[in-house]
């Protein structure tokens, strides 16, 4: 039998369906009605003669069939979709396409930027940033650099190693707060990074200090921003060493503590769809991530 293939605009719309879990959502985003989605999706089980959702009391779930069939066809119409783009876009230069974490964009990545553009001319670079994890079969992105737990089925993750969790703190406040040890700290004003996967209370169990109730003197939602608080003598933080590296370099921010009193975080990951290993363009970016990552260690 030859092989049925079910009309595009139905597998799109299931597709957005089974990712917001709701009708309605998923019309907005494909620009459609609501019924035109209830169409779709009830003419793609009348052609699988299969259910692919139930009606839950806040919209609607997959099936285990629903999610078998979404596993599967995830990957074609993700190398559909960025065939046709690179068909539609492609320009005399090639763009590689990275999402990025905004501290590690901003504090690490860019500075160094132009290394890779010396060496890889070739490329128009295209950077957008956020916290959230894209979804790879929904944009154009090539790679993205990821923060946080690795927990991304379907998806190649390489973790970037040799970053920890340090206590850094302004050449001045340092003068200003005698700090020999760990529980010294509690008579600081302490800096939140909230993003920070390694949370102060988590470092003072690591060096057997347990507190209930923590106080700090500023809490920021952006690793950035406690940074630049840090910067201006503001407090302590507990942060990546990776990122630390210009203020660190610069003067501008100090280890507390020597090197035994650093934590090792698996933060950032090298996130990219297991079909993205055979673009030339993203293994050069991967490859010279790495050496530059080794490098600055």
């Amino acid at each position: 039998m030859a092989n049925i293939i079910p009309p595009l605009k139905s597998l799109r719309v299931f597709e957005q369906a089974a990712y917001f879990g709701n009708i309605v959502k998923a019309a907005e985003s494909l620009n459609i009605s609501p019924s035109a989605v209830s169409h779709q999706i009830a003419g793609l089980e009348s052609l699988l003669d299969k259910k692919l959702f139930y009606r839950t009391g806040r919209g609607i779930k997959l099936t285990g069939i629903g999610q078998q069939y979404l596993d599967a066809i995830s990957g074609a119409l993700h190398t559909l979709g960025a065939a046709t783009n690179d068909i539609i876009e492609r320009q005399e230069q090639e763009t590689l396409r990275i999402h990025t974490a905004p501290t590690f964009g901003l504090l690490y990545l860019l500075p160094r930027l132009e290394k890779f553009k010396k060496q890889y001319p070739e490329y128009q670079i295209n950077i957008d940033c956020s916290y959230e994890n894209i979804q790879f079969n929904l944009s154009q992105t090539d790679v993205d650099i990821r923060y946080g737990s690795f927990s991304w089925k379907g998806l190649s993750a390489i973790p970037i190693k040799n970053e920890y969790a340090i206590v850094l703190a302004h050449p001045d406040f340092l003068k200003k707060n005698q700090i020999n040890e760990p529980i010294d700290l509690l008579k600081c004003d302490l800096i939140a990074s909230q993003c920070m996967l390694m949370q102060w209370q988590q470092w003072f169990a690591n060096h057997n200090i347990q507190i209930e109730n923590l106080s700090y003197a500023f809490s920021f939602d952006r690793s950035y921003m406690s940074f630049e608080a840090a910067k201006q003598n503001l407090g302590v933080i507990v942060e990546s060493s990776l990122l630390a590296q210009p203020f660190i370099q610069s003067g501008e921010l100090i280890p507390v503590f020597g090197s035994n009193y650093m934590i090792p975080i698996d933060a950032h990951y090298i996130v990219f769809p297991h079909t993205h290993k055979k673009y030339a363009k993203v293994q050069h970016f991967i490859n010279w991530l790495e050496e530059e990552l080794h490098n600055s260690r």
